[in-house]
C-alpha cells in the first residue's frame, strides 16, 4: 500500500511540478536470448506500461524521484519476471534493464478472461478455457475470424461452405445440443455481445437449400484489431451467460493503446487462390439418350466419342471435340488487404486507432475474361462482370482515460462497410454446379447467349427461340454473369465502460454496448433463368438488426477487507435485440435487363419484426485456500420475453474446483500439476413468437390435409389462426455438463499436457411436436427432447528445442465427441426399438439428416436398395404371385448389416421407404499438429496440419451425375455399339466385354452383394445407372468417408529489423510468405469433404456444393 501510494504521488507531482522523467529501456528475451515480440512491460502499482517491438525491445518513462519501482515482464508461454529499479541509483537515462523469461508452455501465469468482466490466472482455473494467440488469427488471409480459427482450438469444429469470396462457415463447440435453435456460440467483444447470426437471403420463394450465400457477421471484424481470444467450451465455463450460452462462448479482447511513444503499424497482404480439385467427369460419351445423339437432351447417354484415351480411339477417323467445363470456367482468384494502426498514450490517457480494407475475388472467370474466348458478345452488357467478390472496409477507435485516480472511462467504436457479391449456392437448380457438372462433355457452353436471338443458351435448350426458354438447368456462364446476389452491410458496434475503484477491496464496473447493422440485399434472376417458367424474378430485402446490452457488476475482494481469501462479483444485465426485415418480390419481368421492382408484373411484400428483452441477475464467487485449492461458484437468473408466461425466470448454476497438487507432491520431472472438476448449466432461448399462435392471410389455406377453404369475401382477404398451438409453458433449453480434467507442466516447463473429459445432456430441447386434430392445428412448439454429448479433449504443447540459433515448438490438439439423441416426446432409444416405426418421433434438419431417439445426431435417413439388417420385406423372387419376404429371414445367406440383396436378374431391389443408414456427418475426432521453427533471430517457419477423422458425407451429387451420365465413374458403362459389328471400334470378345460385370463391383463401404443373382454378369447400362444408381434410388452407396487431413497452412517469415527508408524513417520490416490448403489427403470422391450444404448448421450433404480453394499470400509489415 505504501509503495503504491508513493508511486501515485510521484506521478501526480511529475505533472504538477514538471518533475523530470527518466527513461528505462531494454529487451525481453527467452532463455536462449531470442527476442519476445509483443511482451507486456508494466510498472507495478501504476498504469504505466507498454509492449516490446519486433526486436523484443521496450522503452518506458517513469518519474525521476526518490524510491523504487518494480517492472514486470510477461509473455504468453513464458514465466513472468519482476525486476526492481532504485531510482536514486540511476546514473544514466535511458537506463538499461533486460529480462530473461523461462519457458511456460502451459501459460500458467497468463490472465484469462472468464466472462462478465472477470479475470483469473490460468493456473487457478477449474474449467477448460482455451486461449488463442493473436498471431494465430491476424496472420491468416481469411476474411472471417471463424475460418481463421480452424485447427487452433480443440473441440471447435469449423466447416467453410465453399471457397467463394467472403464465404460463410458453420462452427460449433463440443457437438450439437439443439434441434431448432442455432449452433453458433455466443460471441462477446470487449465485454458486450455482438451479432454473429447468418440470415439467409433469397426470400420465402426460394427453398432453404437454394438460398444464395450470405456472409456471417463474424466477417465484419478486422482480425488485426484482436489482442486475444478465449473460448469457453463447456457449460461449466459459460454458465455465467445463462440462457444464451449452451453452445459455448467466445470472448474477444481487442487491442488497446499503451503508454509511451506513439507507434504505427502498417500491414499489407496480397494473395492468389485457385480451385483445389477438378471434379471427376467422363469425357468419352456424348449428349443423347439410349446410345444415340439427341440435341437438347439432359442426359449424356449418347454416342461413343472418338477421343484420345478411349479404348476405341481411332486417329484416322474424325476426332470428336470435348470440353473440360470445370477448367474452362475457372481462373485464378486474388485477394488484397491493407491495414494501419496507430496507438500510444500517456500515464493517464491511451488510444488505439485502426483502418483497414480487404478485397477478395473468387476463382471464377470474369465476363471480361469470357469475352476473349468468344468471337463477339454483340455489345451485350451483363448483370455483373465479376461473379463473386467480397469487399470490407473497417475503422476502429478505442480510448481510455483516468478521470481521477479511482475512475477510468474507456470507449470503443467500430464501423464496417461490407459488400458481398455471391454465386448462388449450387445445390439449387439455379445454381452454378448443377449445369456445370451435368452438361454433356461434347457440348460447348460458349457462347452462353444464342448468337441469333441473344437468349439464354444451355445444353438443354441450345437454340433458344424465346426469352423464357425451355431449360432444365442454367448455363454456368449465365449463372456467373446474369444472375446476381448482392449483400451490402453497414455496421457499427462498440461500448462505453466506466470503472470506479471505490477502495482497495471494492470496485464497480458498468458497460453499455450496442451493435447496429443495416443489411441491404438484391437477388436477381433475369427472364430466361430456369425457374418460374423463365419469367424472371427480383427480390429486394432490407434487414435492420440491433442489440443493446447494459451490464453492471460490483466486485469485492474480501482478502483486502477481512483477510478472507474470497472474491465476490454481483451483477445485473439488461439486453434487447430487435430485427426488422422487409422483403419485396417482383415476378414476371417486363423489360429485359432492367431490374427495378416496377418492371415486374406481380409484386408482393412481406414484413417480419422481432423483439427480445432479457433481464439477468448474477453472483459469482471465487476462493483460494492454501494457495493450492481453488473454488469458483456462480448462479445466474434470467428472465426473457421468449420464455412462457407461466415461468418467466430461470436459474443457471455452475461450480468448479481445482487442486494444484504439485504444491504437495512434486517429483523432479513435474513442474506443475493440477486436477480440476466442474459442473455447469447453460441455456438456449426459445425462438421469438414460440409462445404465440399467430395469424395468416392467404387466399387459400389448408390445415394439414384436414380442410381447404377460401378466405376472401367480397374481394377482401381475411385472416385465420396459423397451424401451431400457442405454448405458454415453453422453457429455455438447458445443457447440464460435467467436466473433469488435469493440467501438467513437465520437464522444467517445456512440456505441457492438458486433458478434459466431459459429459453433457441437453434437456427441454425445443421442436415442433405433433398435436391431435381436435386442437384445430397441426403442431405445437414445445420442450420435448434431450440430446447427449460426451467427449475427450487433449492438448500437448512441447518446446522441443530451445537454443539461441534454433527453436522448435510443437502443439498437438485432439477432440473426440459422441452426439446422441436420447429422447423425443417421451420416447427414448429403448422404447423406439419396440414401437411401430411410424410412431417414433423424428424430425428432419437437412435433406437427409434427421434426429430421432436412439440415433446419432443428424444420422442420414435415406432411400435404399433392399439391405440386410433392417427387417425389410420385399418381392425377393420378382414374382408378384408369391408373398413378399423379410430378407433377413432367408436362411441361405450369411450377411452383415447393410449388405445388399441381389435378385435373380443380378440387380438390387428398391425399397419404397427411407431407412436409417447408420451413418452420420459427425467426425469421430478432430485435431491438428502445429510446428514452429525459429532459425536465428530472423527466420520463422510454421506448419499446421488440420485433421478430421471419421464421420460421413452424403454425396448426392454423385447420384445425380450417375443419372445424367456425366460422372467420371460412368465411363465404365456399357454402350449398345460395343455389341454392334458395324461400329468402328467393334472387336469380338473385346468390346463385347466392355461395360459389364457383377453388381458387387459397384458397391462401397465393403458391403457385399448377396442373393440369387450375386454372381450374375450384368451390363452397366443407362437403365442400370438411371434406375438403380440415380437420384431416387439408393443413397447409402454414395455416403462416403469424410475423413481428411489438410496442410492448413505453411509459412516462412523473415525479420529484416530496422531499415532506413529516407522520409519514411527507419521502420522494422517483417516479410511473410504463406500458403493455405495446398494439399488435402482424403478418400472422398467429390470436390472436398470439408463442405456444408447449409450455412448455419451441420448437414454432411454434398448436393452440387461449391468447391474449396487453395491460397498463396505474401505479406509485409512495417512498424515504427
Amino acid at each position: 500500500m505504501k509503495k503504491r501510494a508513493t508511486l501515485i504521488v510521484f506521478i501526480i507531482l511529475s505533472k504538477i511540478f514538471a518533475v523530470d522523467l527518466i527513461t528505462i529501456s531494454g529487451n525481453v528475451l527467452s532463455e536462449s536470448k531470442t527476442p519476445l515480440i509483443g511482451a507486456n512491460i508494466m510498472v507495478l502499482q501504476s498504469q504505466i506500461g507498454g509492449a516490446t517491438d519486433i526486436n523484443g525491445q521496450f522503452t518506458l518513462k517513469v518519474p525521476n524521484l526518490k524510491g523504487t519501482v518494480q517492472l514486470k515482464a510477461s509473455y504468453i508461454g513464458y514465466q513472468s519476471k519482476i525486476e526492481e529499479v532504485i531510482i536514486s541509483q540511476v546514473q544514466t537515462s535511458p537506463y538499461q534493464l533486460n529480462f530473461i523469461l523461462s519457458s511456460d508452455v502451459m501459460k500458467l501465469e497468463s490472465i484469462v478472461v472468464t466472462g462478465m468482466g472477470t479475470e483469473q490466472e490460468s493456473r487457478k482455473l477449474g474449467v477448460s478455457i482455451e486461449s488463442v494467440r493473436k498471431e494465430q488469427v491476424e496472420n491468416s488471409p481469411e476474411v472471417s475470424l471463424v475460418s481463421a480459427l480452424r485447427g487452433n482450438v480443440s473441440g471447435l469444429e469449423v466447416r467453410k461452405t465453399s471457397g467463394d469470396a467472403g464465404t460463410n462457415a458453420f462452427f460449433r463447440i463440443r457437438g450439437t445440443g439443439t434441434i431448432s435453435g442455432g449452433h453458433e456460440p455466443l460471441v462477446i467483444l470487449d465485454g458486450s455481445p455482438i451479432s454473429t447470426r447468418t440470415i439467409d437471403s433469397g426470400g420465402r420463394e426460394t427453398s432453404e437449400r437454394g438460398h444464395p450465400e450470405s456472409s456471417s457477421r463474424m466477417a465484419d471484424i478486422n482480425m488485426n484489431d484482436i489482442e486475444s481470444i478465449e473460448v469457453l467450451k463447456g457449460a461449466a465455463a459459460s454458465a455465467i451467460y445463462g440462457s444464451r450460452a449452451s453452445n459455448g462462448v467466445i470472448l474477444i479482447t481487442t487491442k488497446s493503446g499503451t503508454t509511451g511513444k506513439t507507434r504505427i503499424t502498417y500491414k499489407t497482404n496480397y494473395g492468389i487462390s485457385g480451385m483445389n480439385k477438378i471434379y471427376p467427369l467422363q469425357q468419352k460419351f456424348g449428349q443423347g439418350d439410349m446410345g444415340d445423339f439427341v440435341g437438347g437432351e439432359s442426359y449424356s447417354w449418347g454416342k461413343v466419342l472418338n477421343v484420345k484415351g478411349a479404348k476405341w480411339f481411332d486417329p484416322d477417323r474424325e476426332i470428336d471435340l470435348t470440353y473440360n467445363h470445370v477448367d474452362d470456367i475457372s481462373e485464378i482468384g486474388n485477394n488484397f488487404e491493407q491495414s494501419i494502426s496507430v496507438y500510444g498514450g500517456s500515464d493517464r490517457t491511451t488510444f488505439y486507432l485502426s483502418m483497414a480494407q480487404s478485397y477478395e475475388k473468387a476463382h471464377w472467370q470474369t465476363f471480361d475474361q469470357y469475352k476473349k474466348t468468344v468471337t463477339t458478345v454483340f455489345g451485350h452488357e451483363p448483370t455483373r462482370n465479376v461473379p463473386s467478390d467480397f469487399r470490407r472496409q473497417t475503422f476502429r477507435i478505442k480510448g481510455s482515460h483516468y478521470l481521477t485516480k479511482k475512475i477510468t472511462l474507456t470507449g470503443s467504436m467500430s464501423y464496417a462497410n461490407v459488400f458481398g457479391n455471391q454465386v448462388i449456392r449450387a445445390h439449387s437448380t439455379d445454381g452454378l454446379a448443377k449445369g456445370l457438372l451435368s452438361t454433356p462433355p461434347d457440348f460447348n457452353l460458349r457462347p452462353y447467349l444464342e448468337p441469333s436471338t441473344q437468349f439464354h443458351r444451355s445444353s438443354t435448350d441450345p437454340f433458344a427461340e424465346t426469352r423464357d426458354g425451355g431449360h432444365k438447368w442454367n448455363n454456368p456462364f449465365w449463372v456467373l454473369y446474369e444472375l446476381s446476389q448482392t449483400q451490402s452491410v453497414e455496421r457499427a458496434y462498440g461500448n462505453i465502460k466506466l470503472r470506479y475503484d471505490i477502495n482497495d477491496w471494492l470496485d464497480l464496473n458498468y458497460i453499455l454496448g450496442t451493435d447496429f447493422s443495416l443489411d441491404e440485399r438484391n437477388d436477381i434472376m433475369p427472364s430466361g433463368t430456369y425457374r418460374n417458367g423463365g419469367l424472371g424474378r427480383f427480390i429486394h430485402e432490407d434487414i435492420l438488426d440491433q442489440e443493446w446490452d447494459s451490464n453492471l457488476n460490483i466486485s469485492l475482494d474480501l482478502r483486502e477487507r477481512l483477510g478472507v481469501p474470497i472474491k465476490l462479483m454481483v451483477g445485473h444485465n439488461l439486453n434487447s435485440r430487435s430485427l426488422k426485415r422487409f422483403e419485396t418480390t417482383g415476378e414476371d419481368q417486363v423489360l429485359p435487363n432492367y431490374y427495378q421492382i416496377e418492371n415486374y408484373s406481380s409484386v408482393t411484400a412481406d414484413q417480419y419484426l422481432s423483439l427480445v428483452h432479457l433481464e439477468s441477475f448474477f453472483v459469482q464467487g471465487t476462493m483460494d485456500l492454501f494457495d493450492q485449492f481453488y473454488f469458483t461458484s456462480a448462479i445466474r437468473n434470467d428472465g426473457s420475453s421468449t420464455f412462457g408466461p407461466s415461468d418467466r425466470r430461470h436459474n443457471f448454476f455452475k461450480f468448479s474446483t481445482a487442486w494444484e497438487f504439485s504444491k504437495l507432491y512434486q517429483p523432479s520431472i513435474l513442474t506443475f500439476g493440477k486436477i480440476r472438476v466442474a459442473y455447469g448449466q447453460a441455456g438456449e432461448e426459445p425462438n421469438v413468437y414460440s409462445i404465440f399462435s399467430g395469424y395468416t392471410s392467404p387466399s387459400l389455406f389448408s390445415v394439414g390435409e384436414k380442410v381447404s377453404l377460401g378466405l376472401s369475401y367480397n374481394g377482401v382477404t381475411g385472416y385465420r389462426s396459423d397451424d401451431e398451438v400457442s405454448n405458454f409453458r415453453i422453457r429455455p433449453e438447458r445443457r447440464n455438463e460435467y467436466e473433469i480434467g488435469s493440467d501438467l507442466s513437465l520437464l522444467n516447463g517445456s512440456l505441457g499436457l492438458s486433458a478434459t473429459a466431459y459429459s453433457a445432456i441437453s434437456s427441454d430441447i425445443i421442436y415442433d411436436v405433433d398435436v391431435i386434430p381436435s386442437t384445430g392445428a397441426d403442431e405445437m412448439t414445445a420442450n420435448g427432447a434431450s440430446i447427449e454429448n460426451r467427449g475427450l479433449e487433449l492438448n500437448i504443447n512441447y518446446k522441443v528445442i530451445d537454443r539461441n540459433k534454433f527453436k522448435w515448438n510443437s502443439r498437438f490438439i485432439y477432440a473426440a465427441n459422441k452426439n446422441m439423441v436420447l429422447e423425443m416426446n417421451g420416447v427414448d432409444g429403448e422404447m423406439a426399438k419396440n414401437l411401430d416405426k411410424n410412431l417414433v418421433p423424428s424430425r428432419g434438419i437437412a435433406k437427409f439428416s434427421e434426429v430421432s431417439p436412439g440415433h446419432e445426431y443428424a444420422e442420414f435417413k435415406v432411400l435404399t436398395w433392399a439391405r440386410f439388417g433392417h427387417g425389410l420385406v420385399v418381392d425377393h423372387d420378382l414374382n408378384i404371385n408369391t408373398e413378399d419376404v423379410n430378407i433377413d429371414t432367408i436362411s441361405n445367406y450369411s450377411w452383415n448389416k447393410n449388405d445388399v440383396y441381389i435378385a435373380s436378374n443380378g440387380l438390387p431391389l428398391m425399397y419404397s421407404e427411407k431407412i436409417w443408414s447408420g451413418y452420420a456427418p459427425n467426425p469421430d475426432w478432430t485435431g491438428s499438429l502445429y510446428n514452429e521453427w525459429n532459425i536465428g533471430k530472423k527466420v520463422q517457419v510454421t506448419c499446421l496440419l488440420d485433421m478430421s477423422i471419421g464421420g460421413h458425407i452424403a454425396n448426392y451429387t454423385k447420384n445425380s451425375l450417375f443419372e445424367w451420365g456425366t460422372h467420371g465413374e460412368t465411363e465404365q458403362r456399357y454402350h449398345p455399339d460395343f455389341d454392334n459389328p458395324d461400329w468402328f471400334g467393334y472387336e469380338e470378345n473385346v468390346s463385347t466385354e466392355w461395360g459389364k460385370g457383377r453388381f458387387q463391383d459397384l458397391l462401397n463401404h465393403g458391403h457385399k452383394a448377396i442373393g440369387p443373382g450375386q454372381d450374375s454378369i450384368i451390363a452397366f447400362s443407362q437403365n442400370m445407372y438411371e434406375n438403380y444408381m440415380g437420384r431416387n434410388t439408393d443413397v447409402i452407396n454414395n455416403i462416403e468417408d469424410a475423413s481428411y487431413m489438410k496442410l492448413r497452412e505453411i509459412s516462412i517469415a523473415y525479420n529484416f529489423g530496422r531499415s532506413s527508408f529516407g522520409f519514411m524513417g527507419d521502420p522494422i520490416i517483417l516479410l511473410r510468405l504463406s500458403a493455405q490448403d495446398l494439399v488435402t489427403w482424403t478418400n472422398y470422391s467429390g470436390w472436398d469433404p470439408e463442405t456444408n450444404m447449409y450455412q448455419d448448421r451441420i448437414s454432411g450433404e454434398d448436393y452440387f456444393n461449391q468447391p474449396q480453394t487453395w491460397r498463396i499470400n505474401l505479406g509485409v509489415q512495417l512498424e515504427w
